[in-house]
């Protein structure tokens, strides 16, 4: 009985010099070597190519979104946080903030309708400059919050609209999640290890 030979890659196809036997490599001797070499080496073009292409796609990326947010894990729910987006040149202060909470909200504090203010600044989180700051409000029931979505707040007379905080959060994750998977298919490409941040 004859063993089962396969063959090694597709150019071999009609080619009996160059087969797999048992785990072993045939090579016919009278097989010129250019011919074994070219069949068993990758395709160096289509793979700098397919690496151009990869790394082309990270530093557009980069580009485009040059300091983001990271996040070991996806964040948790935050249903009655709110959030202001203010330029950072606005310097507004805690009190500032609370006074146009209380402007929409007399007693807002006191009758413990809101929780807390919590300032993000943005720019240092994500070590990059021009982002906005958030201002982080948390109220203690939905009523409440739909209020402050519909009125906005105005400290200083400046309006701002206030958002869900879980949207922006999410959306920053989003945006974590596409460059941790562009930056892991770009060391993929390289032939290196992604290591545990990535």
């Amino acid at each position: 009985m004859q063993p089962e030979v396969e063959p090694l890659c597709s150019s071999t196809m009609g080619n009996p010099s160059m087969h797999r036997e048992a785990g072993a490599l045939l090579v016919d001797p009278e097989t010129p070597e250019e011919m074994q070499t070219c069949c068993l080496s990758r395709p160096t073009k289509a793979s700098k190519q397919h690496l151009r292409q990869v790394i082309a796609e990270y530093e557009a990326l980069d580009r485009e979104l040059p300091c983001i947010r990271k996040f070991p894990t996806l964040p948790a729910a935050q249903p009655l946080c709110l959030c202001m987006e203010t330029l950072p040149e606005a310097d507004f202060t805690h009190l500032e903030v609370l006074e146009a909470l209380e402007a929409e909200l007399p007693g807002a504090m006191e009758s413990g309708r809101v929780s807390s203010i919590r300032f993000e600044n943005m720019n240092v989180i994500c070590g990059t400059a021009g982002r906005r700051d958030r201002w982080l409000i948390t109220v203690t029931d939905f009523q409440t919050r739909s209020r402050l979505l519909r009125s906005g707040l105005s400290p200083r007379g400046l309006a701002h609209q206030l958002v869900r905080h879980d949207e922006l959060l999410l959306g920053d994750y989003r945006l974590h999640l596409r460059r941790s998977l562009a930056r892991r298919r770009m060391l993929e490409a390289l032939g290196a290890e992604p290591n545990e941040e990535d």
